[in-house]
């Protein structure tokens, strides 16, 4: 399948809006390019210079990039799309917004983005590790491989990164954990390798389901995670001490009785892909399906909440 790309160049105050925007209008993926990431790698050792293209490094702003399948709705998800990025300027009236489009084949798409994903330690001890990059460890790393193709999950985004830190402290031996929109898997993955003994990974996109199972398999967790495809936990049975979804915040809320259903009291809900602007909602939906809320975590636009069954 081909992709219609959409360039979005703008400022460090917009990017985060304007990334949500593409996933809440269906993007199959999204790049972030922020010069500013790369060279304090590099200015860290963690990275090298030479990787990166000498443009991107000297790039002014933050550039963002979704990519849309070339399906009947692309011109009305589009221009929905456009109309909705021009209307962050009524918020943010000092940044600036560029927006082009190019379309690209999907196998183009899928290894594009491989140049900007390096080895990176999320947590206090988990981390990602691109399959096709050399890691050294140390022997407290909790070290997750990944290959996300074109699904989402490549453990570096903010939503996700929080999401692995909410896993550090509360996975525990043996517990059984249910992740709800698995994308690449990152989640569902991570858990196994903090000592869970049942993960159920889920997810509706036969592209994310595919990522899944590869990177289960190359994790070598095969045994106690298993991918399958489903909307949402409707199709789930199991009860599970803590379910994970790092979605969208109309998601979340449409997730949460099935949660507290899919939950005996004392589990835990961890849920992220929440911008603040529809915190309140997601804290209502909590509140009102028997969950109280422990924490909120905030990075930049983006929210991560963890919730405790009452």
């Amino acid at each position: 399948m081909n992709y219609l790309e959409v360039t979005v160049k703008t400022t460090e105050e917009i990017y985060e809006s304007v990334a949500n925007l593409f996933w809440e209008s269906g993007a199959g993926g999204v790049v972030i390019e922020d010069p500013r990431v790369i060279l304090t790698h590099i200015a860290e050792d963690n990275w090298d210079a030479w990787e990166f293209p000498e443009e991107l490094l000297e790039q002014e702003g933050i550039v963002i990039k979704g990519y849309l399948p070339l399906d009947a709705s692309l011109v009305e998800t589009v221009g929905k799309l456009k109309e909705r990025i021009e209307g962050l300027k009524k918020h943010f009236p000092e940044g600036r917004i560029e927006i082009t489009e190019t379309e690209v084949a999907g196998e183009n798409w899928a290894t594009s983005w491989k140049a900007f994903y390096q080895v990176e330690k999320v947590g206090t001890k988990v981390v990602i590790k691109p399959s096709w990059e050399e890691y050294n460890r140390n022997p407290e790393d909790v070290v997750v491989e990944l290959d996300p193709g074109m699904a989402f999950g490549t453990g570096t985004h903010p939503t996700t990164v929080m999401c692995i830190g909410a896993l550090e402290k509360n996975v525990f031996s043996g517990c059984r954990v249910l992740d709800v929109g698995t994308g690449s898997g990152v989640l569902a993955i991570t858990a196994a390798k903090l000592g869970a003994g049942q993960v159920v990974a889920v997810d509706q996109d036969p592209v994310s389901i595919d990522a899944a199972r590869q990177n289960v398999l190359l994790n070598n967790v095969g045994d106690r995670v298993t991918v399958q495809q489903g909307d949402l936990a409707s199709s789930i049975k199991e009860k599970a001490d803590i379910v994970i979804a790092n979605i969208i915040a109309d998601v979340i809320i449409k997730l949460a009785p099935q949660a507290a259903a899919l939950t005996e009291p004392s589990a835990v809900f961890i849920s992220s892909g929440i911008i603040k602007d529809r915190l309140s909602e997601v804290l209502e939906a909590l509140k009102a399906n028997s969950f109280q809320v422990e924490n909120t975590i905030y990075e930049g636009e983006w929210v991560a909440i963890i919730a405790r069954r009452v």
